[in-house]
């Protein structure tokens, strides 16, 4: 019944991702530019890969999806840039109707597979009831990129194939959620449910309900880059096997470490914990709480 109620919880609220990605240097298309304001060498070339429960559906490139859906320009307050940006983007809805017809409305989660390794999961309800899009290309003379500040300097990041975006201009409490939601160098879709995605990272049944929101959270804010049990991102390293971060950290430092990397560490690779999250002193404490209540349980991880 516990976990019942949490993954409710976890379904009918959102979250705020707050993973940071190393990426190279952006590189602007090159060839002549379509309507649609991508480039035409580019464009053949940028497919999407559906599937469902890692099962392959469709695979459709930036032509195909065109084809039928009518890209537009949209404004949004970009959350890496901290200001308004327009974008060529196909509302995301379309998208997934194209690949899947209307039977995704009825899945719990959608997980996200970047070129990176980034893997952030979003729950379908957050599709449906805000508005995003998949954006195709950037209009003007910096190309598909975005600039990002990444380990304490600004890089220019490049965001082909695709770019998920969020309808947010008129929308404060979807600005502050930041980036969550916004995987970029996206490469795979993939509708997936809660228990069949997450399971090797569960807790036991008998945890606290403090252990099953700090999975929760932990699913939100961290498995995007971290595993556990080798079951989530893969820039982070593991968290649980052999060793957890309770096992040789003192949990003082380990909760400074997910609040502020900074500092601990000179221009970390990680950021910290979403700073606009409501209750966020709790949601650490809970993190922590989650990861000590794992280090018993390790399994692992399967080569890739």
């Amino acid at each position: 019944m516990k976990q019942a109620i949490v993954l409710a919880l976890f379904f009918s609220a959102c979250g705020a991702l707050a993973c940071d990605r190393d990426s190279a240097d952006a590189t602007r298309d090159t060839g002549r530019t379509a309507p649609d304001g991508t480039s035409d060498d580019a464009r053949g070339a940028r497919s999407l890969t559906f599937l469902s429960e890692s099962k392959p559906v469709t695979s459709l490139t930036v032509d195909e999806l065109i084809r039928t859906i009518e890209p537009r320009r949209v404004e949004v307050f970009e959350p890496y840039e901290q200001t308004n940006v327009t974008f060529m983007a196909l509302p995301f809805e379309q998208v997934l109707d194209r690949a899947y017809g209307p039977s995704w409305r009825e899945r719990e989660a959608i997980l996200f597979a970047c070129l990176d390794g980034y893997q952030p999961t979003i729950a379908v309800r957050r599709v449906l009831n805000q508005r995003a899009f998949l954006a195709i290309a950037r209009p003007g003379d910096v190309g598909f990129t975005i600039l990002k500040h990444e380990e304490g300097v600004e890089k220019r990041v490049d965001l082909r194939p695709f770019y998920i975006i969020w309808e947010n201009i008129d929308d404060a409490r979807i600005r502050n959620e930041g980036d969550y939601g916004w995987p970029y160098e996206v490469v795979g879709i993939d509708l997936v449910s809660f228990r069949s995605r997450f399971r090797e990272m569960a807790p036991p049944p008998n945890a606290s309900t403090e252990v099953f929101a700090g999975f929760e959270a932990f699913v939100v804010h961290c498995s995007k880059c971290h595993t556990i049990n080798g079951r989530g991102g893969a820039i982070g390293p593991e968290l649980n096997y052999p060793a957890n971060p309770t096992e040789y950290m003192k949990e003082e430092w380990l909760r400074k470490w997910i609040d502020d990397p900074t500092s601990i560490r000179f221009a970390p690779r990680m950021p910290p914990l979403n700073p606009q999250l409501p209750n966020r002193e709790r949601i650490i404490d809970e993190i922590v709480m989650y990861l000590r209540a794992m280090a018993p349980h390790k399994i692992e991880p399967r080569q890739p």
